[in-house]
């Protein structure tokens, strides 16, 4: 019996990474062109181009073009000289508001595919259409798109006004009842990824609907094929019925399913693979169609900002969350000049804090806060502050040695360091040996010396990711929220690089530890992260 082949070529989570992988300097999305190439080029079978959204945020040049050049639409170009076919919304869509993310959307070739954001004037997706059927060869396809609905947990309100997200599990079982009957062939693009282990069945992190896969894995029937993202996770494997993709972040890998069917236009077998995109050759089609942002790009990343006389007293990421770090502070102390709140708190994002220090340029300062938070000021109770941090250090827990580490549950399936906040202008004092959510021994108001009243209303100051509710932080919310800076923090560390006395770097370099840990316990393999 005759077999007929389709192709999917899927990305997922690039990030705007066009210059850079994060951790291959060598290789770029410029490489992940060439290898989609490659694989459209295979042979004769029937090729289908699926990008699962996150693409226009998340390195330093897509917020050059966000920030200074206010213009992404160059990402539209590079994508249409790929050739994709089908392009879904991810969260970080909305990072920038909806009128940066329509100004590329509108300019892509590919069909937009969503099916759970709603035009609450309309009753209709927002984009595009909620799936597609089309032919090839004699195979009917049916593709449907979704998008992770728990978007209001991370984005101001202005970010989104005027739409309304459905369950991502409702809305894909509903399109793929629709699809089913009519095609041979059934695909579900899903940006979002697995709240349990695809084996165990286990609970991976909070059932809070961030994450559906399971859900649709177990409660849609029909579907050959589910594509999903978000997590940066790189997982091929068939579950059950259902052959499931993620094809990790960054455009370092790309994901290739071939589905095999007999001349009788059914699914006899399906086969995945992850191509490592850094075995590839940059693609000069696509750099060259980037031009001239690339060039302007490169040169304001290199443009020097000023000097920050910051101490490096720590190069471990897990040490600085713990016992503090003058980048932290510094981050704090511009939020505390900017709303002028009692206390402040952020998150070490990543580990790039150890290169802020000396010469600043927009890169080195984009790779250390990659994020243009502005800063919202909340007012919360003091019982809210001990609840909110006894949920903070739910990161933490004690090993077997008795040494304190992170929970792994903030490693995998996604790595969740952003969700450990350090807070200022307040001293923790914090006893590991006792039950979760009993380690908070007292929180001191470092001004006046007293803990804090429970009952008394505290102002603090956050991103405008934490400050919703983003993290699972329940105890904030958009009811909470005082005021919203005009100006964001990246904008605003600049301008302490030229304002900021050297009064006020030898503060932030000698007033960086808000926690104190009573017993003291050793910290485990401080690099594992």
């Amino acid at each position: 019996m005759s077999q007929q082949v389709i192709r999917l070529i899927v990305t997922s989570d690039t990030h705007g990474h066009w210059l850079n992988q994060p951790d291959n300097p060598k290789a770029s999305l410029f490489n992940t062109a060439t290898c989609i190439e490659n694989l459209k080029a295979k042979d004769a079978a029937v090729t289908l181009t699926i990008d699962l959204g996150d693409f226009i945020q998340g390195s330093s040049f897509a917020t050059y073009l966000s920030q200074e050049r206010q213009d992404g639409r160059v990402i539209a170009r590079a994508m249409n000289v790929i050739g994709y076919d089908y392009q879904l919304i991810g969260n970080h869509e909305f990072n920038f508001g909806q009128d940066y993310r329509d100004q590329i959307i509108e300019d892509l070739n590919a069909d937009l595919l969503v099916s759970n954001i709603i035009d609450d004037a309309t009753g209709k997706p927002f984009l595009g259409k909620p799936y597609d059927i089309i032919e090839r060869e004699g195979i009917k396809i049916g593709i449907v798109g979704v998008t992770t609905s728990y978007i209001p947990n991370w984005e101001l309100p202005a970010h989104y006004e005027g739409l309304r997200f459905e369950d991502a599990f409702e809305s894909a079982k509903y399109y793929v009842e629709i699809v089913r009957d009519q095609v041979d062939v059934v695909i579900l693009a899903y940006h979002g990824g697995f709240e349990r282990d695809l084996v165990t069945k286990e609970p991976l992190e909070e059932l809070t609907k961030e994450n559906q896969g399971s859900e649709m894995l177990a409660g849609i029937e029909g579907v050959d094929v589910l594509l999903t993202g978000h997590q940066h996770r790189e997982l091929n494997q068939q579950v059950g019925q259902t052959y499931v993709i993620q094809p990790g972040y960054a455009g370092e890998i790309v994901a290739e399913v071939e589905i095999e069917l007999t001349d009788n236009q059914e699914v006899s077998g399906i086969n995945g693979t992850l191509h490592n995109t850094s075995q590839c050759e940059v693609n000069q089609a696509v750099k060259a169609v980037m031009e001239p942002e690339i060039t302007d790009g490169n040169n304001w990343l290199n443009t020097v900002l000023g000097v920050a006389p910051l101490e490096q007293v720590t190069t471990s990421p897990i040490d600085a969350r713990l016992n503090g770090h003058p980048f932290i502070e510094l981050l704090n102390q511009i939020q505390f000049d900017e709303t002028g709140a009692d206390f402040s708190s952020v998150a070490l994002v990543n580990d790039a804090f150890v290169n802020f220090h000396g010469e600043i340029t927009n890169e080195i300062l984009l790779k250390s806060y990659p994020f243009y938070n502005l800063i919202a000021k909340v007012n919360v109770t003091g019982n809210d502050l001990y609840e909110v941090m006894e949920f903070n250090l739910q990161y933490l827990e004690v090993n077997a040695q008795g040494n304190i580490q992170v929970n792994p549950e903030y490693v995998e399936p996604k790595p969740r360091h952003y969700n450990f906040d350090v807070y200022s202008g307040m001293t923790t004092t914090v006893d590991m040996t006792q039950p979760v959510g009993h380690r908070v021994t007292s929180i001191v108001d470092d001004r006046t010396g007293k803990k804090l009243d429970k009952n008394a209303t505290y102002s603090v100051a956050l991103s405008q990711y934490r400050a919703v509710g983003g993290g699972d932080f329940k105890w904030y919310g958009k009811e909470k929220i005082e005021s919203i800076s005009n100006i964001d923090i990246a904008t605003l560390m600049k301008d302490a690089l030229g304002n900021y006395t050297q009064e006020k770097w030898d503060y932030i370099n000698s007033n960086y530890q808000h926690l104190k840990w009573d017993p003291k316990l050793d910290i485990a393999d401080m690099n594992n992260l």
